[in-house]
């Protein structure tokens, strides 16, 4: 773990320096037992900016094309990333998820499952419930802004921009209610946050 804090705490001086990272609502974050951090997503910097942003431990699913490099593998795996396939039912990524979460680890989550090219969310997938359910753990909502601004999808170079990360009340999933509806009401919570950042 202690690449991981060394890196989170270069990241978050590097944020401040350059980006100006500005985070409300930390303290909602739960302080103990897992969760999943259920993001917005338009850089390259997200994974990032949340990791400086959280006071705890994220963990992170990553295309399984980035862990083709022994090295770059390795430090993906020092940051607590995992491989995923992508456009396609990964099995094997939801069962090391629901494990993480069950251990008690911060899960984060992009639901339109790639970076996004306008600055509104694109459609939503409810796969974050159907992992929120299984490992028992709450969803936490989050916005994040600024950072397309500051390396957005095509840009082939970092760019200054203020960066402001909010996060929202934790969303409990019970099972009288269906995986669409508790997504929805999620996706309606990170408007919501986004109305708030930009004030």
């Amino acid at each position: 773990m202690f690449i991981y804090h060394f890196l989170r705490l270069s990241a978050f001086a590097l944020s401040k320096l350059f980006f100006h990272l500005d985070i409300k609502d930390r303290k909602l974050i739960p302080r103990q037992g897992g969760f999943v951090l259920v993001s917005n997503h338009t850089s390259f910097l997200d994974p990032i900016i949340l990791g400086a942003a959280c006071p705890r431990v994220l963990n992170f699913a990553a295309r399984d094309t980035l862990f083709r490099n022994r090295l770059f593998a390795a430090l993906l795996r020092k940051v607590c990333a995992f491989p995923i396939k992508r456009w396609s039912a990964d099995l094997s990524a939801v069962r090391e998820s629901v494990r993480r979460l069950k251990a008690g680890a911060g899960l984060v989550v992009f639901p339109e499952g790639t970076r996004s090219l306008e600055s509104e969310m694109q459609d939503i997938t409810y796969g974050f419930v159907l992992l929120s359910y299984r490992a028992g753990a709450p969803i936490v909502p989050a916005w994040i802004s600024g950072s397309k601004k500051a390396w957005g999808k095509g840009d082939k170079m970092i760019k200054l921009a203020k960066i402001k990360v909010i996060f929202g009340q934790p969303v409990y999933v019970h099972s009288s209610r269906s995986y669409s509806e508790i997504a929805q009401d999620v996706y309606k919570q990170m408007q919501q946050l986004k109305l708030k950042i930009c004030i």
